[in-house]
């Protein structure tokens, strides 16, 4: 596939460069708005539909788990596919399947045929198919624009991941007090159509041939990250705090109903705030290249977030809560954009979908830190579920940035990207 690229005269920068200048990027750009609203309003409703079904903080916990835990499963598998095959065919498949279960779910609340084991089964295929959604689509973004222009192009995907978590939760909270459950969870499955229709107009790429197996081309990706210091550092950033700082987004309902006394709709306005706060944090990166390619903002973005957490969890009133959560989700928005594009930045783009699928590896820690997190609520309440947690994510990553020295360097740069050297030197260390 070849890069349509921009014009002389098209060479200004700006914070939508990207857009203006690349006509694929566009089009992923409005499938993803459309994916991750759908996505967002799923979360929204599935979590407030398991605590009307069962009244348990421990069930939300499990929603949560079950809707993550696939990640831990598939997303090693989907790197490899990812690299094996057309990625616009994969990213498309794995819509329709999203799609199907939306639509399965609204017909059987419809007709009241549904149990709680039914919406477990439902969070864990959408969880499933989205192992395969979300890394496809963070490796297109290198197919789409020039390597000079990735660093804006990935904070403008993640703008439009982010923009969904203020439009899809603001609008789901008040539909499901005004139109319902049911009729929310349609509008899920027709944005996710939707988006299927969008993702045709994406330009394919062919799949490369390859003369490892299946099993070798695992492998290799694994290779690729465990003889780089670099990117294992960046890996680690993206596991501790999935694992121990996100899952008080999975807690949103239980502080919403029991700590902040608020209905759906609050529910929807802390979700819509903490995605707004997204927002405007990959905003940022766009118009800031050097937000995005320095390992210490990284480290300053990660400290930030857990410290918003903090404060949120302890806010005795709602407009406090939703101040910290705005702010949580503007540094957590700067921190996985720098942390998204270093790793881009430092990987050939044979091996990309394996180390981006490891990369959405660490999203599946998230049932690991959601799961405690319900029991813990349960027993002690949200905030010193959330306390406990963050706590030691924070101590965690200090402990990652003193045993990777390169964390505290203003911007290292390898000389290639991660894959061609493993090739070329096996036993090499690729930072050297």
């Amino acid at each position: 596939m070849t890069i349509q690229r921009p014009m002389a005269s098209e060479k200004s920068r700006g914070m939508l460069h990207s857009l203006r200048v690349y006509p694929g990027f566009r089009v992923l750009f409005s499938t993803t708005v459309a994916t991750n609203a759908s996505f967002w309003m799923w979360q929204l409703v599935t979590g407030w539909l398991a605590l009307l079904l069962t009244d348990s903080a421990f069930f939300v916990g499990l929603i949560g788990f079950l809707g993550g835990i696939p990640m831990l499963l598939a997303s090693l598998p989907a790197g490899v596919v990812i690299d094996r095959v057309d990625r616009r065919l994969v990213l498309i498949l794995a819509q329709v399947c999203v799609a199907l279960v939306a639509a399965l779910v609204t017909l059987m609340l419809w007709r009241g045929w549904l149990a709680d084991w039914h919406l477990l089964i439902a969070v864990f295929l959408t969880g499933t198919a989205m192992s395969f959604v979300f890394p496809t689509r963070n490796a297109m973004v290198a197919d789409l624009v020039e390597r000079s222009d990735l660093a804006n192009a990935v904070a403008l995907n993640s703008a439009g991941q982010n923009a969904p978590r203020v439009i899809g939760p603001a609008l789901a909270g008040p539909l499901v007090g005004g139109i319902g459950v049911t009729a929310t969870l349609a509008l899920c499955a027709l944005l996710q159509l939707a988006s299927v229709a969008i993702s045709w107009r994406l330009p394919s790429r062919p799949a490369p041939r390859h003369a490892r197996s299946l099993l070798g081309s695992f492998t290799e990706g694994l290779t690729v990250i465990w003889r780089s210091d670099y990117l294992l550092a960046l890996l680690v950033l993206a596991a501790l705090p999935t694992m121990l700082i996100m899952p008080y987004v999975n807690l949103l309902p239980v502080f919403a109903r029991y700590e902040l006394r608020m209905g759906s709709g609050g529910l929807g306005m802390l979700m819509a705030l903490g995605g707004l706060g997204g927002l405007c944090g990959a905003l940022a990166v766009a118009s800031w290249k050097s937000l995005a390619e320095s390992p210490r903002m990284l480290l300053v973005s990660l400290l930030g977030f857990g410290l918003a957490v903090l404060a949120f969890a302890h806010a005795p009133v709602a407009w406090l809560a939703a101040l910290f959560l705005f702010l949580a989700g503007f540094v957590s928005s700067v921190y996985m954009s720098a942390n998204n594009t270093l790793l881009q930045l430092h990987v050939d783009d044979e091996v990309r979908g394996r180390v981006l699928s490891v990369y959405l590896l660490t999203w599946g820690l998230l049932p690991l830190g959601t799961l405690p997190a319900g029991a813990i609520a349960d027993a002690w309440g949200a905030p010193v579920a959330v306390t406990i947690l963050t706590l030691l994510a924070l101590a965690a990553v200090g402990l990652t940035a003193l045993r990777f020295p390169i964390l505290r360097a203003r911007s290292p740069s390898p000389r290639r990207p991660m894959g061609v050297l493993a090739r070329e030197r096996p036993g090499a260390r690729l930072d050297d």
